[in-house]
């Protein structure tokens, strides 16, 4: 069992009962120094002896009685919200906005609108929020300006979240936390969700590359825009009776006694189009989804698509479509933003659409494939692919790209926020799967060298 797993279930079971790590704590330090007093207890004159007595008599009532008071507020507070969002399921409702700025990068927040909640004696109310594919927040303590002792109606508050990962979060439940002031309480209420949001892509990697269209084989369907058709012949052909005769080149006939017509530019609206297929295949023999760094090569891999198909977007005369190897279904969309960037967010690894089975779907004007492939998956897909495909390579180990004295001297002195781009590419520099990923993005651009397709390394 992998030592995630078992820090998992560790605080997962102080999730469950009524005690926190720090109750445990002190209760075995309380243990050790009571032990100790018992022990030092006939040290010095009977008068010393029986006025520590009373001392510690008083002094450990007092403390029971704080720790008791603590413990009755944490479980009215408990049992009153416990019964108010049993009665009223829509007690409590959550919304998340995310704002992107180029300068300051992605800021997400959880609005959270309580009908009524009652807060524990100087203690703290907690949330945590869990999402679907087993990723679950941290704590953040609810707060308001409008905050009273005990119960605050009406309740509303922000978390700010910092979530670097493009994808699509869907909430899967809400966790509350009910802690009094020595955090040696905690009950747990869990409630489930309905919310979700997207961490758009970013072009982050602009690419101009020039892919070769793809002609519509059915010619049943339309393309959304109209492409021009140059005339044939170099736009001249031989008059014939059909003709409009005010189509005639008058200088060549006067030239050479030819009746020559200049041929119109035709619009066909069975135009051909660009067709970007975006390949999320990852070979498990040289790379495990669970992986702690996934979502990072994840992440630049998407904003890489997004780039390159931003770019082939800008080509106006063509149409551009872009394919994945999954289903995707999007349910969330803004109008301000093309459906494409919820697409590339929501799409995830896989490993059950190989390399060569998505390229047989169908035509394909430009390929993108991450490193996550072997060297063997890239043999088989040259065999098959056509010199016209573009195929894009995008090596995923840039994602967690360092200096590594740099990153050395900074781990020195400044020890990096837990999860933090940082810390992964600190941890990326001693994993066996960087000597593993740097060697085989090598073979591959080996192998795209030696054949005659066009390809693009990002």
């Amino acid at each position: 069992m992998k030592r995630t797993q078992i820090l998992r279930r560790f605080f997962t079971f102080f999730d469950v009962i009524p005690f926190t790590f720090t109750a445990v704590v002190f209760t075995v330090v309380s243990v050790f120094a009571y032990l100790y007093l018992v022990n030092n207890y006939n040290v010095g004159e009977l008068s010393a002896q029986t006025v520590f007595a009373a001392i510690a008599e008083y002094l450990l009532l007092f403390v029971f009685a704080i720790i008791g008071l603590g413990f009755l507020s944490v479980l009215t507070a408990f049992i009153i919200f416990v019964a108010s969002t049993k009665r009223n399921k829509e007690g409590f409702k959550i919304s998340f906005d995310v704002t992107t700025d180029n300068e300051n990068g992605i800021t997400s927040s959880a609005k959270l609108k309580i009908d009524k909640l009652f807060f524990p004696l100087f203690g703290s109310v907690k949330v945590r929020f869990v999402f679907e594919n087993k990723f679950i927040t941290k704590k953040y303590a609810l707060s308001s300006k409008k905050f009273r002792l005990f119960s605050a109606r009406n309740f509303e508050t922000e978390c700010i979240f910092d979530f670097p990962d493009v994808r699509n979060y869907v909430l899967k439940s809400v966790k509350f936390y009910f802690e009094d002031y020595f955090s040696l309480f905690s009950f747990l209420l869990n409630r489930s969700g309905n919310a979700q949001f997207y961490i758009l892509p970013s072009e982050k990697h602009k690419i101009n590359i020039v892919p070769n269209p793809i002609s519509q084989q059915n010619t049943q369907v339309r393309t959304n825009i109209i492409k021009y058709l140059p005339g044939e012949y170099l736009h001249f052909k031989d008059f014939e009776t059909s003709d409009d005769v005010r189509r005639i080149v008058w200088k060549i006939f006067a030239k050479n006694k030819e009746l020559i017509v200049r041929t119109q530019e035709l619009r066909n609206n069975y135009a051909s189009k660009y067709v970007l297929y975006a390949s999320f295949f990852n070979n498990k023999d040289l790379f495990l989804q669970a992986d702690n760094f996934s979502r990072a090569f994840l992440t630049y891999y998407k904003n890489s698509i997004f780039g390159i198909y931003s770019e082939m977007k800008k080509n106006k005369k063509l149409d551009t479509d872009i394919k994945f190897d999954q289903t995707i279904n999007v349910t969330s969309e803004s109008e301000l933003l093309p459906k494409e960037m919820f697409e590339i967010s929501a799409a995830e690894w896989q490993n059950s659409m190989s390399l060569d089975d998505f390229y047989k779907i169908g035509d394909t004007s430009v390929l993108c494939i991450s490193s996550l492939v072997t060297a063997n998956d890239i043999a088989k897909l040259i065999n098959i692919v056509n010199e016209s495909t573009v195929i894009v390579f995008v090596k995923v180990s840039n994602a967690l790209k360092s200096n590594t004295l740099k990153l050395f001297i900074e781990n020195i002195f400044i020890k990096p926020k837990h999860g933090s781009a940082d810390e992964l590419r600190f941890k990326f520099l001693f994993s066996p799967l960087r000597k593993r990923l740097i060697t085989n993005e090598k073979k591959i651009i080996e192998l795209l060298n030696r054949e005659d397709n066009t390809f693009y390394v990002i």
